[in-house]
């Protein structure tokens, strides 16, 4: 017996096909299910034949060509019938056949039916769970009363000619789950009218609700009750009406909701803010009047139809819901305003803007944490940021670096690391702060020319958090670890392209020294030019004046230094003064070392006396140090060195006089230029040394005592070597040394040049006696011969 044909999509063709089935000789009265769907044949239906076709249940010719009259209740048995994708014109139910009680699904969408909806309805079957008559040409409005159809569960008639009002659904067809009712208004029809009832929240197992391209009025705010509703499609009608807010009830299960090109007006709900979650669809397309902006959540539903739309959902508000959640808005001291769902962003507690564009974002000490969310570019027209003194954490985005037009960056005293990202798309940048922070590596160039000291700050100072501090070489202030700061400049030596304050001292010995032997030429050379001109002065070398020298010598020196073995001859002497004059220059190194004003070296003694508050974004110098201390020190290194480089300037103009030997100038020179260049270096490295370290008046007092103390060393060391062996530090001297012969040559060649000088007299007095006498003959003046009174008188003038 056979119980089952299926020859779907087999190519049967002709009009006689479907009358052999009863009259087949291969016994089908057995039959239970008949599918030739998707074939080609056409004719009409002859319910005749399904006469012998008892025990049919399922029959399927959708997708034919098959015409005229639709006969639905054929066959006693039948259950299910596919009369889809034909040319039926009409629909019929007989209601005393046996299948009106038995038909349960009913397929009767893509026909050409044309009748009014009253004959469709007519003796329909009260056992029926779907009834699809979609896509045809059913007119006029639904009988009333709806016949009972407490069984259905799909009831679709979409794309038709219906109108009139809605029938009580809730009464008719309390147990539905798909009702499609869209789609009736056309051209000469004006579809579904009036109001939605409230009834339809009754329908409890509701899942699919389409009225969509309607006339209908209304949205009853009781659909929010539909507790199971997946589709809620009311497009395309003239609903005028601000939008309820019990919708977003339907947030658990709503997938689509669909209220576009309609005539809404208002706020929409923030209650609809509860369909992210779900992802819901939400279509609001096509209503002008509804009030901007969107609830805030809602337009971070990607299926927002209008989340792109700038009225609707103002970029900039986005990024800063972005920003909000990414650095924990909810655990702020003040947020007040922020993710309010229709406040402006304008409004929220530290927001400002300027044409309802954000030109500042300043949330000092709100206690965000988190991080700092890249969609923070997408305030574009952001001139201010600061978020100083809060605990965001991870790396600063190189989106940052978008914002073009930004002038204030302050992201101090946050736990920022990684490195900075690039800067150079915001050409009006004019203060950037980042220190205390934990960013390292190497800060990217800017080439922006800045003075003001606080407007470039980050922690590449030392000591620092890592191995390797923070490199910036256009930072205008760097802090270290400890939250001090120091002003990053060009030094005073660095201006003319010395590049520390070692190189600049072995400079300033060379200058020194240049000056010393300069001063010394010159006045040699004009002594020995008042000499061969008879300049009066002294020119002689007289025991006495040479003397006279030594001694002031030696006492501009000091006898109680070993600088005075540089006035004898002792070679170890020499090299003990040398030696001592080493180490006082070696100690007065260590100082300048420990002045050079490198941030990136933590082996300088430099002081940090800058401070960045948290509360301002001016840096203050804290420094305790003012005039009154400089004040003391100068008077103290005057009291201290004047002496010394008086005395040492002095000795170098000693040695450019003629009257003393090349070995004495030499000397003189020597002790003059070491002493002068020992004091001027004292005050050199004393002043640069408290200018890196002093903090206050009493700290350049102390600093410049202690270092004053290094030019004592002299004197120390020649009381160390008067205790090991006075008289042999007395051979070493001036005083017992070879000095004393010197004298003796001196005397002698001093007393020769005065017998010379008595010579030349005694010619002249010669020369004077021809001539008087030579007067006296021409006056005719007897000579008289002289007594020998006159010859002791003459003997006694000579």
């Amino acid at each position: 017996i056979i119980t089952d044909i299926n020859m779907r999509n087999n190519n049967l063709t002709g009009v006689r096909s479907i009358y052999r089935l009863g009259s087949s000789p291969f016994g089908l009265a057995g039959l239970t299910k008949l599918d030739i769907a998707e074939n080609n044949l056409s004719g009409t239906v002859y319910s005749g034949v399904m006469l012998f076709l008892q025990k049919l249940v399922h029959v399927d010719i959708s997708n034919n060509e098959f015409s005229g009259h639709a006969d639905m209740t054929f066959s006693p048995a039948t259950k299910y019938a596919n009369f889809s994708h034909n040319k039926f014109s009409s629909v019929g139910f007989k209601r005393f056949n046996a299948a009106y009680e038995t038909l349960q699904v009913v397929d009767l969408s893509n026909n050409e039916i044309d009748q009014a909806a009253s004959e469709v309805f007519l003796n329909i079957p009260p056992n029926l769970e779907e009834l699809i008559l979609s896509n045809n040409a059913i007119r006029g409005a639904f009988p009333d009363p709806f016949p009972n159809l407490d069984k259905i569960r799909r009831f679709a008639i979409a794309n038709n000619n219906i109108n009139g009002p809605l029938p009580d659904f809730s009464r008719a067809t309390p147990r539905v789950r798909e009702l499609d009712l869209s789609n009736q208004r056309q051209t000469d029809n004006g579809g579904l009218t009036g109001t939605i009832s409230a009834d339809f929240s009754r329908l409890d197992d509701l899942l699919v609700l389409n009225l969509a391209v309607n006339n209908l009025t209304s949205i009853p705010s009781d659909l929010g009750n539909l507790g199971k509703l997946k589709v809620l499609n009311l497009s395309s009608n003239v609903i005028s009406q601000q939008i309820p807010s019990e919708l977003g009830k339907l947030a658990d299960s709503l997938e689509i909701l669909d209220l576009s090109h309609n005539k809404l007006k208002g706020m929409i709900p923030s209650q609809f803010d509860s369909f992210v979650e779900r992802n819901t669809l939400v279509d609001l397309r096509g209503n002008t009047d509804i009030t901007d902006p969107a609830p805030l959540m809602l337009c971070f539903l990607p299926k927002f139809d209008l989340a792109n739309n700038a009225s609707m959902c103002p970029p900039e508000r986005n990024a800063l819901k972005d920003f909000y959640e990414s650095a924990k808005g909810s655990d702020w001291t003040d947020n007040t305003e922020w993710l309010d769902p229709y406040e402006t962003h304008c409004s929220w507690h530290g927001v400002k803007c300027s044409d309802n564009k954000t030109i500042e974002l300043k949330l000092i000490n709100n206690g965000l944490s988190g991080t700092l969310s890249e969609k923070i570019a997408d305030l574009s027209f952001l001139e201010v940021l600061d978020l100083s003194d809060n605990d965001i954490k991870g790396e600063i985005p190189i989106e940052i670096g978008l914002l073009s037009k930004l002038i204030r960056l302050r992201l101090p005293y946050n736990g920022f690391i990684g490195s900075m990202p690039e800067l150079g798309n915001s050409p009006d940048l004019k203060l950037i702060q980042l220190h205390g922070n934990r960013i390292s590596g190497t800060i990217p160039k800017l080439n922006w020319v800045i003075t003001d000291p606080s407007s470039f700050v980050t922690d590449c100072g030392n000591p620092s958090d890592f191995e390797k501090s923070l490199n910036c070489t256009e930072c205008t202030m760097c802090c270290n670890a400890q939250g001090d700061c120091h002003s990053q400049k060009e030094t005073d030596i660095q201006k003319v392209g010395i590049d520390d304050y070692t190189r600049f001292s072995w400079i300033f010995f060379a200058c020194l020294l240049g000056v010393s032997c300069a001063l010394a030429l010159t006045l040699f050379a004009y002594d020995k030019y008042r000499t061969n001109h008879n300049v009066p002065g002294e020119s002689i070398r007289r025991p006495s004046s040479t003397e006279r020298d030594s001694r002031y010598a030696l006492d501009a020196i000091g006898e109680g230094s070993v600088y005075q073995f540089f006035l004898g001859k002792s070679w170890l002497g020499w090299t003990i003064a040398l030696a001592t004059i080493g180490i006082q220059i070696f100690m007065l190194f260590v100082f300048v070392d420990g002045a050079e004003i490198d941030l990136s070296d933590d082996k300088t003694d430099l002081v940090y006396t800058w401070k960045c508050p948290l509360d301002q974004d001016e840096c203050e110098n804290k420094t305790d140090l003012d005039w009154k201390g400089w004040t003391a020190f100068a008077i103290l290194m005057a009291a201290h060195l004047l002496k010394d480089i008086i005395n040492g300037s002095k000795m170098i103009v000693l040695s450019g006089k003629e009257r003393h030997d090349r070995h004495a100038r030499i000397r003189f020179f020597s002790g003059g230029t070491l002493l002068t260049s020992v004091s001027l270096f004292t005050l050199f490295v004393s002043t640069i040394y408290n200018m890196a370290i002093a903090t206050s008046n009493t700290e350049i007092i102390i600093n410049a005592v202690v270092i004053l103390f290094i030019a004592n060393v002299d004197e120390l060391i020649y009381d160390i070597l008067m205790v090991i062996n006075s008289r042999w530090v007395e051979g070493m001297s001036w005083e017992k040394g070879d000095d004393g012969k010197d004298r003796v040559k001196e005397v002698l060649k001093e007393n020769s040049e005065l017998k010379n000088k008595v010579k030349r007299v005694e010619s002249e007095v010669d020369e004077l006696r021809r001539k008087m006498t030579r007067m006296e003959e021409m006056m005719g003046i007897e000579d008289t011969p002289p007594t020998p009174q006159d010859d002791d008188a003459i003997d006694e003038s000579d």
